[in-house]
C-alpha cells in the first residue's frame, strides 16, 4: 500500500533500505514535508519492498540514485563503514546529505566527510537522535534555560545483551565496520553527555572482552571524561550482560536527575535541594516522535529556514571521543582527544 503525500513534497534519496533505512523513510513520509522519492540497496529485495511502501523508484546504482530529478536531498542509512564514501559520492554530486549515526568509525573518514561537504558546498546532518528523545529533550531545554543551574557531573550507563545486536548484522560485530560498541551503542550517549556537558578534554576507559565469541564487542566498558569547562562524565556500557539496564544521574547546581529507565519519561526523579522532589508534569514533554524531529530539523535546514541542528563537525567530536576512549583501554593512559 502506498503513502499519499502532498504534491509540493520535498523529494528525498534513500541510500540503504535496511532497519534503520526503514525507520527513516517512515518518518520522512510521516513529516507530511517529504518523501522518498527513489531508493537503493545492494539487497534489492530490501529495496523493492520500500519503493512498493512509498510508490518511489527503484534505483539500480548509486549513480542513478544521485541523479534523480529535482532531488532535495539523500538520507544514507548504511553500515557505519560505508558512510564516508557515500557522503563524499552524495556531495561530489552536489546533494545534500542525513547521515545516520555514527558519523563514520574514525576521525580520519570523518574528517574526509567534512573536506567533500566544504569542498562542495552541500549540507551534511548527522542522525544523533538522542538528543530528541524524552526525557532527554527537556533535560537540554532546562538546561539551556538555567532551570537548576550548571550541571558539573553526568554519569550514564547502557549495558546490553550484545546477541541481539548481530543477529541480523553481522557487521555490528566488527570494530574497523560498526565502530565498536563505542560508536554502534554508545555514540547516543557519548553524544549526550558532550551536549550536557560540553568539549571532552581528555578520557580513561577501562574495557573488558571476557566471553567466548568471535565478535569484538566489549562486554564491558567504564570509561571517566574531563571537559574543558571542567566538568566531569561517566560512561558505562557493554554487551556482555545477561539483562539490559539504562539510566542516568545528572548532578546540577540546585538539583540532581535521576532515572532507572532512561527512555521511560514517567521515572525521572528531579531532587531539588531546596524543594525536595520536584513533580514534572506530562505536559513538559514533547509527543513528537524523535526520528521524525530530527529529519523535520533537517529538511529546515534544506529549505534555508534553520542552520543544521547536529553538523559534521559536532558528530565527530563523539568519534573522537571513542576513538580516544578505545587508545586509553588499550594504553592503560588518560588520552587526550583531538576533535579537529
Amino acid at each position: 500500500m502506498s503513502l499519499v503525500t502532498t504534491k509540493d513534497s520535498m523529494q528525498i534519496g534513500l541510500w540503504g533500505c535496511g532497519v534503520m533505512g526503514t525507520s527513516l523513510a517512515r518518518a520522512l513520509a510521516a513529516t507530511g514535508e517529504a518523501r522518498p522519492a527513489i531508493v537503493y540497496d545492494v539487497r534489492n529485495e530490501h529495496a523493492c519492498q520500500l519503493a512498493n511502501t512509498y510508490d518511489a523508484r527503484l534505483a539500480g546504482s548509486a549513480e542513478e540514485l544521485l541523479s534523480h530529478f529535482n532531488l532535495a536531498g539523500v538520507i544514507v542509512a548504511l553500515p557505519p563503514f560505508l558512510h564516508a564514501p557515500a557522503v563524499v559520492q552524495a556531495a561530489n554530486a552536489g546533494i545534500d546529505v542525513f547521515c545516520e549515526k555514527p558519523m563514520a568509525p574514525s576521525v580520519a573518514d570523518c574528517q574526509e566527510m567534512l573536506r567533500a561537504v566544504k569542498r562542495n558546498g552541500v549540507k551534511l546532518m548527522v542522525g544523533q537522535v538522542l538528543r530528541y528523545y524524552e526525557p532527554y529533550r527537556s533535560i537540554l531545554r532546562w538546561q539551556a534555560e538555567g532551570r537548576f543551574g550548571r550541571m558539573f557531573a553526568a554519569s550514564i550507563w547502557r549495558i546490553t545483551d550484545g546477541r541481539s545486536m548481530i543477529a541480523n548484522a553481522a557487521w555490528r560485530g566488527s570494530r574497523a565496520k560498526s565502530g565498536g560498541y563505542l560508536l554502534e551503542i554508545g555514540a547516543h550517549e557519548l553524544d549526550m553527555l558532550c551536549c550536557l556537558m560540553g568539549k571532552p578534554q581528555t578520557v580513561h576507559c577501562q574495557l573488558q572482552k571476557a566471553l567466548p565469541s568471535t565478535e569484538e564487542l566489549a562486554d564491558y566498558i567504564s570509561l571517566h571524561v574531563r571537559f574543558l569547562e571542567e566538568g566531569s562524565g561517566a560512561y558505562e556500557g557493554g554487551a556482555g550482560s545477561s539483562v539490559s539496564r539504562y539510566g542516568f544521574r545528572l548532578y546540577c547546581e540546585g538539583a540532581t536527575l535521576t532515572s532507572e529507565k532512561a527512555f521511560d519519561r514517567q521515572q525521572l526523579q528531579i531532587h531539588t535541594r531546596d524543594e525536595g522532589l520536584l513533580t514534572v508534569l506530562d505536559t513538559e514533554f514533547s509527543a513528537e516522535h524523535p526520528v521524525e524531529t530530527e529529519l523535520r530539523l533537517w529538511l529546515s535546514a534544506l529549505r534555508d529556514e534553520a542552520p543544521i541542528a547536529v553538523p559534521g563537525e559536532e558528530a565527530m567530536t563523539t568519534v573522537a571521543l571513542a576513538e580516544a576512549a578505545y587508545r586509553s583501554a588499550e594504553t592503560g593512559q588518560v588520552v587526550t582527544i583531538h576533535s579537529s
